[in-house]
């Protein structure tokens, strides 16, 4: 692990500086240990994680062999519509070379490919195996990035941390989508921007039934008005 990542790491719960010892990452006030295991640090605490983000944990744990054939399956099924979409706004991204970026929710890392290649790239998930797909993509690509098993509602990192941070259609899975961009906002640096793309109109007829959605995006409207108070 480079200093530079490990300066920028902290206990998600308390906040406190970590260090390295050996293949752990140790919080020099609590002791508490945090597993590194193929690269990756965990933080995920199951006392912490509610049921919900546990039920996805799980999903994505078990199924993450066939998300990225499903994801270009539903592509073509849309004659690549979304999936147009979403690459054409990755890449309008500004990011400037040296930049520290974070992905919250990164899955696959299957933005990545959109993105210039001259900045610092940070990756969040509370799947370890969609992280492994993650390491498996990026290794094909020739990319870099460095990818944290954890819950994106306690990010472990310090304030003012990252130059971008941004989501792309993992709000509606969280327990708490407000914390989540809390969170984003906080480990942002004064001034970064914090981009969340989500599904509001098009797709609020079905995913309003998910308890997630249920509370805020119970429409178009009321998704879209639901996404400004975030």
């Amino acid at each position: 692990m480079r200093p530079e990542t490990l300066a920028r790491l902290c206990n998600p719960y308390t906040g406190e500086p970590l260090k390295l010892q050996g293949s752990e990452l140790l919080g020099l006030t609590s002791g508490r240990r945090f597993p590194i295991q193929d690269d990756i640090p965990s933080f995920i605490s199951n006392a912490a994680l509610p049921p919900r983000n546990r039920f996805w944990r799980w999903f994505y744990d078990i199924s993450s062999f066939a998300y990225d054939f499903t994801v270009a399956l539903g592509d073509r099924l849309n004659y690549g519509g979304e999936g147009i979409t979403r690459r054409a706004y990755v890449a309008s991204f500004a990011i400037n070379p040296g930049d520290w970026v974070l992905e919250s929710a990164i899955g696959t890392a299957s933005n990545i490919k959109f993105l210039p290649d001259h900045a610092h790239f940070y990756g969040v998930d509370i799947s370890r195996n969609m992280l492994r797909r993650a390491q498996h993509n990026l290794a094909s690509l020739g990319r870099a990035a460095e990818l944290f098993h954890a819950d994106s509602q306690f990010l472990p990192f310090h304030d003012n941390t990252f130059d971008l941070v941004f989501s792309m259609g993992g709000l509606q899975f969280f327990s708490n989508p407000f914390q989540a961009v809390s969170e984003m906002a906080r480990v942002a640096k004064v001034g970064a921007h914090v981009i969340v793309l989500d599904e509001t109109r098009r797709a609020a007829a079905t995913l309003k039934r998910l308890p997630a959605h249920a509370r805020y995006a119970a429409d178009g409207r009321t998704s879209v008005e639901a996404m400004l108070r975030l």
